[in-house]
């Protein structure tokens, strides 16, 4: 090693290049790969968890899978045989509860879970017991469990809370467990109470889909075959229950699957980049390692002269390599923990991405053997390049000194550096596909404005309050009163879900009038509950007729407003104020509603979500999203709206405190930072491409000394050269492009699925990689070239 040190002290640039290189490709691969270990590989912390599915009802109206209702649960837990166990668990709106505790109010997210969920999962508590059988009896004592984190945010890690009660929604609940730190499912869980305290319409409804369903496979059950069991159990339910279970299905997701959610194609996508980087770089250094080991050719010879042996050369190659590789790796990794904190920042805003497996994005040790494995592999491939060079014929070698390479090598490092271009080209490709993707996502409107909206969410505990009661029509219209009354408040309006983040929240209905339809067949919207003013407070235009008043709640007085989507869908050619609309079309005595206006749509689902037929409904519920448009900064008035509720409810919290804006950053969060990364990748590839290219060029226009000297005597003019030198980075770079559109076309169709209205041949995006790389190319071979022009023919032809 101190041979290596030696070597590489005498040549400063050359070492500082490299390792620079180096750390670049290894730290930005080290860090993806932190990331793809986490969310993907990294064993989850349930027993069995390769076994774990969550299983979801599907029907052909409703996109992706969802909650099953309470019956259909207990039906497949009694039917099914592929499972060792099945659990539910609920977390039914609101799904929050008030925590009254040492004098303080806390809203507290709450799951409803059957007594097999944790043993299911394997998880043992780390104080008192989690729930049994007799906890699932509806009769049996309020229990609760809480996570590691509650118990030490609201409890102080207090160990002697097993037996103690507390107040949740003005109930007393005695605390049974204390989950053990990362072990809480599903995550965002706080405190966990039984499943039998589900509403008891739920319990009896095949209506209402609230429960999640886990089942953990039995050894040696495929997950197809599990699929096939759930599909014959759902199609005797459907013939059993026409009425509600007709059209559904059952769809099987590994937990794994379900907990990454939308970001495997991402992650696997930055992957697939950051290796290419990652050539990028390591074609760099070998051909740095070419030209270093060309210009050492002499000095070579005279050792293998004086009986140095291959074996000895190449271990004190590989000396020096291993030294640059590891100098690299140890910068990399520094530039990788670095940049972790920013990453997991980033995926906690990502919708979709389960925060214990984000918390868990860090360096750890398979990362570490991961990178000192490819800190390995490169040295060794470094080390074999310079033998590539160790004459085999001593006079030969000696006679040629220190002169230019072989056409042979002169092949290899034109070839690297045509490899370098047409990697570059691949990952540029992608950047731009993704980059254009999220420009198209940004300008969607969403229907309504975003900026200077506060959304906060409010639960009022029951029983003190229900929905539709007077209490609680009672606490909203005073609090919106009194919040209206301030000088920066423009509107207020209640609903029950939050714009661009909304969940679906469905309900049957017929148009009333219409041709009749199995009770299977009937159509789903959405349903909001609103009050009055929650149309202007989001900027909704209203198209025909009129929107609700105040009136129309305090004399209960139902009627629907519908958005254009609906009108356009189920009321074509019908004038829709004169329309009535059925629902609770499964019940004996369906309610029959007026329309009495149509408003504009908005993107409730996500901005990438068209505008789905919904139905708006006058009410207050025990939760709801408070909307508030102001003249000022929204953020600024939250202390404002917090203490209006106070002075209304002295134990009343309020939480889920953001600005709609903020929801939409968050909602885009997956696309913008998988832009940005790949964004940042495209400029590494260019960037290391453009240093291949200089190299390449700039090498051959020193060993072409002479040659350029003669063309220059006997009457090549300075442009004559500089041409000739373009047109040889030209050809590197032309070459490079061609077998790079070819690669890049292959890779962009596995990614299609992260592009929004952009085609993976987008040709915007084509031009842009190809132009890139060919004014990059042409400027990199620039500087060598115009060196080469001015080369003096007399001392070109006297240097050799």
């Amino acid at each position: 090693m101190r041979y290596a040190f030696r070597r590489l002290a005498k040549s400063p640039g050359f070492s500082i290049t490299a390792i620079l290189t180096l750390a670049l490709g290894i730290g930005a691969t080290t860090a993806i790969f932190s990331c793809a270990y986490a969310l993907l590989l990294r064993s989850l912390p349930f027993q069995h968890a390769d076994r774990i599915v969550t299983i979801n009802e599907t029907h052909p109206q409703v996109a992706g899978g969802g909650e099953v209702t309470f019956p259909d649960y207990l039906d497949w837990r009694s039917q099914q045989s592929s499972f060792e166990q099945l659990a539910g668990y609920s977390i039914v709106s609101p799904e929050t509860v008030s925590l009254v505790w040492d004098g303080h109010a806390e809203q507290v997210h709450r799951v409803l879970a059957s007594s097999s969920l944790f043993s299911l999962l394997g998880v043992t508590p780390s104080l008192g017991r989690t729930f049994v059988e007799q906890d699932d009896n509806p009769n049996a004592n309020h229990v609760v469990v809480i996570s590691a984190e509650a118990w030490q945010r609201y409890f102080g890690a207090d160990r002697t809370i097993i037996g103690r009660n507390v107040d949740l929604n003005s109930v007393s609940y005695t605390i049974i467990g204390v989950l053990p730190p990362g072990s809480a499912y599903p995550a965002t869980g706080e405190f966990w109470m039984p499943l039998s305290l589900m509403d008891k319409e739920s319990q009896a409804s095949r209506v209402w889909h609230t429960v999640n369903v886990l089942g953990r496979l039995k050894p040696g059950i495929a997950l197809g075959q599990a699929q096939a069991d759930m599909q014959t159990i759902a199609a005797r339910l459907a013939e059993s229950y026409p009425a509600t279970n007709r059209n559904i299905g059952v769809l099987l997701t590994p937990l794994r699957e379900q907990l990454v959610g939308s970001l495997r194609p991402a992650i696997l996508s930055l992957m697939g980049c950051v290796v290419l980087v990652l050539l990028i770089a390591c074609a760099n250094v070998a051909n740095l390692l070419l030209v270093r080991a060309a210009a050492h050719l002499r000095e070579v010879a005279v050792r293998q002269a004086l009986g140095a042996s291959r074996l000895r050369l190449f271990t004190q190659s590989l000396s020096e390599t291993l030294l640059l590789c590891l100098l690299g790796g140890v910068l990399g990794t520094a530039l990788a923990a670095f940049t972790l904190p920013l990453l997991r920042v980033a995926f906690a805003h990502t919708a979709g991405a389960d925060p214990s497996l984000v918390q868990s994005i860090q360096l750890n040790i398979p990362v570490l053997l991961v990178t000192l494995g490819v800190c390995l592999f490169t040295a060794i491939l470094f080390g074999l390049l310079p033998m590539l060079k160790t004459p085999r014929k001593l006079a030969e070698a000696l006679r040629s000194g220190d002169r230019g390479s072989s056409g042979k090598q002169s092949r290899r490092r034109s070839a690297l550096v045509s490899a370098e271009i047409a990697i570059a080209v691949v990952v540029l490709f992608l950047g731009s596909l993704l980059i254009r993707s999220f420009q198209k996502l940004i300008q969607i409107d969403p229907g309504f404005r975003t900026d200077h909206l506060l959304s906060l969410e409010i639960t009022l505990p029951q029983p003190r309050y229900e929905d539709q009661a007077a209490a609680t029509n009672h606490f909203y219209e005073a609090l919106i009163d009194k919040l209206r009354q301030s000088p920066g408040i423009a509107s207020v309006g209640t609903t029950n879900a939050v714009p661009l983040n909304a969940s679906h929240s469905m309900t049957r209905f017929l148009i009333a009038g219409a041709a009749p339809l199995a009770p299977g067949a009937f159509p789903f919207a959405q349903i909001r509950y609103v009050s009055p003013d929650f149309f202007r407070t989001m900027g909704l235009g209203l198209l025909q007729g009129r929107i609700f008043e105040l009136k129309d709640i305090e004399n209960n007085t139902n009627s629907f407003v519908v958005n254009q989507a609906f009108a356009q869908r189920y009321l074509s050619g019908k004038d829709p104020l004169t329309s009535s609309i059925l629902i609770g079309v499964l019940s004996p005595h369906p309610d029959k509603l007026p329309v009495i206006g149509v408003v504009s749509n908005a993107r409730d689902l996500g901005v990438e979500t068209d505008a789905e037929p919904e139905l708006y409904l006058p009410g207050f519920g025990t939760h709801a999203v408070l909307l508030l448009r102001t003249d000022i900064d929204p953020a600024s008035i939250a202390a404002e709206v917090r203490d209006a509720v106070r002075e209304l409810d002295p134990n009343q919290p309020i939480y889920h405190v953001q600005t709609i804006d903020a929801v939409l950053s968050d909602s885009l969060a997956r696309q913008k930072m998988t832009a940005v990364l790949l964004g940042i990748f495209a400029l590494l590839a260019l960037t290391l491409a453009s240093i291949g290219i200089y190299g390449v060029i700039a090498y051959s226009v020193a060993q072409r000394t002479r040659e350029i000297g003669v063309r220059m005597a006997v009457g090549a003019s300075r442009t004559n050269i500089l041409l000739l030198i373009l047109r040889e980075a030209a050809t590197l770079t032309g070459i490079g492009i061609l077998a790079g559109l070819v690669a890049a076309f292959v890779c962009a169709h596995f990614a299609s699925t992260l592009l929004y209205h952009v085609s993976s041949a987008d040709p915007v995006s084509i031009c842009a990689s190809v132009f890139a790389l060919l004014i990059v190319g042409m400027l990199a071979a620039v500087m060598p070239a115009g060196r080469a022009s001015t080369i003096n023919p007399t001392e070109a032809l006297r240097s050799e």
